[in-house]
C-alpha cells in the first residue's frame, strides 16, 4: 500500500476556501475538511448524498485513516448534533455497518 501524502492545513485559508462549508459543520474541522476536499468531496450536499459509511468508503479508498468515529462525526454534521450525543442504536448501526464496509474493502484488496 503506497503511503497517503500529508495534507498541510493552513487553518485560516481552510475556513475561507472550497472546504470552508465542511469545515464549519458540527464535528468536522479544517483536517477533516481538508481530507474530504482531497477525497473530491466538497459541499454539504455531497457529504449528505453519500451519507456517513459512503464518506469513509471514499476517504478509505484515498488511503485516509479512518475509523467509525468519522462515520459518528459525519451523521452528526449532517444531524447537527455532536457525534457522542448520537443515540446508542445509531452508534450500534454505524458499527455494524462500518464493520462490513472494512471487511469488504479487505476482501477486494486480498
Amino acid at each position: 500500500m503506497s503511503r497517503v501524502q500529508p495534507i498541510k492545513i493552513d487553518r485560516d485559508a481552510a475556513s475561507r476556501g472550497r472546504a470552508g462549508e465542511l469545515a464549519a459543520l458540527l464535528n468536522l474541522g479544517p483536517k477533516t475538511a481538508a481530507w474530504l476536499d482531497a477525497a473530491g468531496i466538497h459541499t454539504r450536499a455531497q457529504l449528505a448524498q453519500l451519507g456517513p459509511l459512503g464518506v469513509c468508503r471514499r476517504l478509505l479508498e484515498s488511503g485516509r485513516p479512518v475509523n467509525v468515529l468519522m462515520a459518528y462525526a459525519v451523521e452528526g454534521a449532517l444531524s447537527g448534533t455532536h457525534w457522542n450525543a448520537l443515540p446508542a442504536e445509531t452508534k450500534q448501526a454505524l458499527r455494524a455497518e462500518f464493520a462490513r464496509l472494512r471487511a469488504g474493502l479487505s476482501r477486494r484488496r486480498g
